[in-house]
């Protein structure tokens, strides 16, 4: 960026002005996901899809990381390479990818590498491994793995012995990491009043930071089946909505017309 700054303004003044960078910037890579103006915006929500869109030359950037020792370049090449919509689609190379990644500590890489092997995608199936990993990236706090385990010990996967505590203790961990899913799970069973010493105002506090995440299922099961929480939770909902400016009518409970406004400029849509 500080070269195209430079670049840029040698062309507008005619090469008089030239800027210079100070500083003690890290070698540390970082990727920026907004689209720049005209570009569609990358499908954040499919990481295979979002780093599958990276041109070729982009690409070979990323391997030079990688073969440097940058985790988060080999998470994005071991993306690239489970593209099944592609030529590239190389599962047992992202296997390797992601296992070189998960040695180095990466929590991300962890996680993928588990679901590689409860799958058996580009390796045999191996649930004692996979769930070591997702143990490993959870140790690490990773909202995915947190979540992830969450399910697993309240369904019983992976031969876990169904364990609703423990999976209780999971899924807060992920919703408190601000993941939305296990946000608006945990509101769901604080509503249902399976979690002690929490109720409506905690389950509204949930939906709420899952709602303002941007997803938009969450929207969508609000505005359309909100019956499924208690009459109190929605009401504590609405009480929230109010409190930051997203609505301005009464707490009752029902989500007609002006708490579904609310609702949608809470997620972010502007009318």
């Amino acid at each position: 960026m500080f070269r195209q700054v430079r670049d840029e303004v040698l062309e507008r003044t005619r090469n008089l002005q030239e800027p210079h960078t100070y500083g003690s910037l890290s070698g540390v890579p970082f990727y920026l996901a907004g689209p720049a103006q005209g570009q569609d915006r990358l499908p954040e929500a499919d990481p295979v899809l979002a780093w599958a869109s990276l041109r070729p030359q982009e690409e070979e950037q990323l391997a030079a990381l990688a073969t440097q020792g940058d985790t988060r370049s080999m998470v994005g090449l071991a993306y690239r390479r489970l593209n099944a919509a592609s030529g590239d689609f190389r599962p047992a190379e992202a296997v390797e990818l992601f296992t070189r990644a998960a040695e180095a500590g990466s929590p991300v890489a962890e996680f993928e590498l588990g679901k590689l092997y409860e799958k058996g995608i580009g390796v045999d199936p191996d649930p004692a491994r996979a769930l070591e990993l997702y143990r490993q990236s959870a140790a690490q706090e990773f909202p995915d793995a947190l979540n992830d385990l969450g399910y697993l010990y309240f369904q019983g996967g992976l031969g876990l012995p169904v364990d609703r505590r423990r999976a209780l203790a999971y899924f807060e961990r992920a919703a408190d990491q601000r993941h939305p899913e296990a946000q608006f799970n945990f509101a769901a069973l604080v509503d249902d009043g399976l979690v002690p010493g929490k109720g409506p105002q905690d389950a509204a506090k949930y939906l709420y930071a899952a709602l303002r995440s941007g997803n938009a299922n969450v929207l969508d099961i609000l505005e359309t089946r909100s019956d499924m929480f208690k009459l109190e939770t929605r009401k504590a909902l609405q009480a929230l909505l109010r409190e930051n400016d997203f609505y301005d009518q009464g707490i009752d409970g029902q989500f007609g017309e002006g708490t579904r406004r609310g609702l949608r400029r809470a997620y972010g849509q502007e009318e």
